[in-house]
């Protein structure tokens, strides 16, 4: 019973993360701007993880205001400093910027959302003994 419990916990910590980043995603392909970038730095991973680093970038909004901002995904090896590239931002808020991608924005979320889905579904029919994958393990 635990190993089914921990997977419905980790499936619906799948679902919860998709589905924030399903709409992020969703909100800023319908009213973000885009603008072009460039990497300024990277900065290591603040949790630990010595081999990730998130590129800082520099872009101009379209009220001709500079923002510096560092991204919320991480890379291994780190972008090159200098890089150009194409972001999108929320322009009520431009810290709120993401790399204009359709794997990050679209399929990421979906992803996510489709294991956390099938992991939950799994869990519940091993919780209600129509599969026993998990128990035949022992």
């Amino acid at each position: 019973m635990f190993e089914e419990l921990l997977l419905l916990v980790f499936s619906l910590g799948f679902l919860a993360i998709g589905i924030h980043l399903w709409q992020k995603g969703a909100y800023l392909l319908r009213h973000g701007k885009k603008a072009s970038a460039v990497i300024y730095k990277n900065n290591r991973s603040s949790n630990g993880n010595d081999n990730m680093y998130h590129p800082v970038v520099r872009f101009l909004t379209d009220k001709q205001e500079w923002f510096t901002q560092e991204l919320s995904v991480g890379y291994s090896p780190k972008k090159k400093e200098g890089t150009k590239l194409e972001v999108i931002y929320d322009p009520e808020d431009p810290t709120d910027v993401e790399i204009n991608s359709p794997f990050t924005l679209e399929i990421l979320p979906r992803l996510f959302v489709a294991i956390g889905l099938c992991g939950l579904i799994f869990g519940v029919l091993e919780i209600l003994d129509v599969t026993e994958v998990l128990k035949s393990v022992h």
